[in-house]
């Protein structure tokens, strides 16, 4: 079968207009616990997309259409290879679908081609797909420090070592902040959230957690990596099939996985969105 957009994406996705404030759409993020959403004008016409890490690098600016990226889009009509290449060539998890009238229709993000990945391309070696620079953290370094080469790099998820170079577990985001102390709860004239949103949830505040680092109060405690990383994560080995990567994707929602070698020790890491290149072409 030739898979078209309209096959694989998901419909009606929630979305926002434009004009709107920073304010209402983190309120978005943090209810629905998602981590970006496309924007459209009062006539459903695609406008732009917006992400929490959108919001990060441009913390001083409090309207919507001044941070959200007119992105490309894909029609509803096109072979998903189309869509596969733009996730790929753009880096971005997200990408807005339309129809022939510019109307936002849908949204992809890599989630929803994993399973026709696992359909037809089962047997491709794991290490024949990564592609992406792998960052190791040792595992005594201070979450200060993890915090930095994360809005440094761009890269939110590290196979931690010790010293001996030895893979001993994962640390994303989402870990760090699990830990983070808020010394001040921000204002509702700052923010637009607390009026509605008190006490806030963790879960909420960590998905658009590098806003709250740049515009409030928050401290990251003084402790190493060690005592948050997750110590047995899912991997997966360099020489196994791809189905069994995308399999664990698809099933735990994983953007990535930690590759390992036969010995156990830290290849690298696999993201979805390299493993968008095996469609593109």
């Amino acid at each position: 079968m030739d898979y078209k957009v309209a096959d694989i994406m998901t419909r009606d996705p929630l979305c926002y207009t434009v004009p709107s404030s920073i304010s209402e759409i983190i309120k978005i993020l943090i209810k629905n616990n998602i981590t970006g959403i496309p924007i459209k004008d009062n006539q459903n016409r695609y406008q732009g997309i917006i992400t929490r890490r959108d919001i990060f690098y441009n913390p001083d600016e409090t309207q919507t259409a001044l941070v959200m990226r007119k992105a490309p889009t894909v029609n509803e009509n096109d072979p998903i290879n189309v869509a596969a290449g733009q996730l790929y060539e753009q880096k971005k998890r997200h990408i807005a679908v339309v129809n022939d009238n510019n109307e936002l229709t849908g949204i992809l993000t890599p989630q929803n081609f994993l399973n026709i990945i696992r359909e037809k391309y089962a047997k491709i070696k794991v290490k024949e797909v990564m592609e992406y620079i792998s960052v190791p953290c040792w595992e005594d370094t201070p979450l200060s420090v993890v915090l930095l080469m994360m809005n440094l790099s761009q890269i939110y998820s590290f196979p931690v070592v010790n010293r001996a170079g030895k893979f001993t577990g994962l640390v994303t985001d989402r870990d760090i902040f699990d830990k983070v102390k808020m010394y001040q709860t921000l204002e509702s004239t700052e923010s637009g959230i607390a009026d509605d949103e008190d006490p806030w949830s963790w879960d909420g505040i960590k998905n658009v957690f590098t806003y709250f680092i740049a515009k409030s109060n928050i401290t990251v405690p003084d402790i190493p990596v060690k005592k948050l990383k997750v110590g047995n994560p899912q991997v997966i080995y360099m020489e196994s099939d791809l189905e069994d990567a995308v399999k664990l994707m698809a099933q735990k929602n994983y953007n990535q996985l930690p590759v390992l070698t036969g010995h156990g020790d830290i290849y690298g890491m696999l993201y979805d969105i390299e493993i968008m290149k095996i469609l593109k072409d």
